[in-house]
């Protein structure tokens, strides 16, 4: 079975599109988790607290990551207390975490949708007369993916306060993330922290380049029928 030519044509594009989508999003999925933050709280030289103790936290930081990821309620984190029995959020706080679980669900939705059409992509292109291109196809998005990640990564090299800032103010309202040094969400996820991110979400990317890379080899060996094939062929 053979899908018409057209077809094939939107489904290399939309699988070079979807390419890069997954493998920049997925890293969320690792580094939105408790489990991270303890990470990063666990590194040499990481900034103390200067309002909380190591404990208190962490306690406070996993409710949030909980609330980030659907799995506690605004009103918890909202109404989640220090030890010293106060709310620990401010409502300008609230509000910004609010607004960053939006945007992390659109990730999370779009991450999704790229998924599936690569599926769908290479399930169609598997039954077209251009399935031999399917490797060189995904190395090319895998290279993509290398430049988009490599420009925002140097970004944040060379000046990581400008890319913050350019950041926050394409996802978010002006000077809503804003907030004051002893600010409850400043002592939890200072600077540092958002630095470490940024060049770890390049390492994970880069490690999702190399299985991308060695599935690309592996399919140009073998013909969907199991035979020996050549990748070569117009990706056009």
């Amino acid at each position: 079975m053979n899908i018409p030519r057209w077809l094939a044509g939107v489904a290399k594009a939309l699988l070079l599109v979807s390419i890069p989508v997954i493998l920049i999003a997925t890293p969320l999925y690792v580094f939105i988790t408790p489990g991270f933050i303890r990470h990063e709280y666990a590194q040499k030289g990481f900034p103390p607290s200067i309002r909380f103790n190591d404990a208190e936290r962490l306690r406070l930081s996993d409710t949030i990551i909980r609330y980030l990821r659907g799995r506690a309620s605004l009103e918890s984190m909202a109404s989640m207390p220090t030890d010293a029995g106060i709310v620990a959020l401010r409502p300008e706080e609230t509000q910004h975490l609010v607004d960053v679980k939006g945007v992390m669900d659109g990730f999370f939705v779009v991450h999704g949708i790229a998924l599936g059409l690569a599926l769908i992509c290479l399930v169609l292109l598997g039954f077209s007369a251009q399935r031999s291109l399917i490797p060189a196809l995904l190395r090319r998005g895998a290279w993509i993916t290398v430049v988009v990640i490599a420009l925002v990564v140097m970004a944040s090299f060379i000046n990581f306060d400008v890319f913050f800032t350019r950041f926050h103010e394409i996802f978010f309202k002006a000077n809503s993330w804003l907030f004051y040094e002893d600010d409850t969400l400043i002592q939890l996820y200072p600077l540092p922290l958002w630095q470490d991110v940024v060049w770890k979400i390049g390492v994970v990317v880069l490690l999702e380049l190399g299985i991308v890379y060695g599935l690309s080899f592996a399919l140009a060996r073998w013909s969907w029928g199991g035979q020996p094939q050549s990748a070569r062929g117009e990706m056009g």
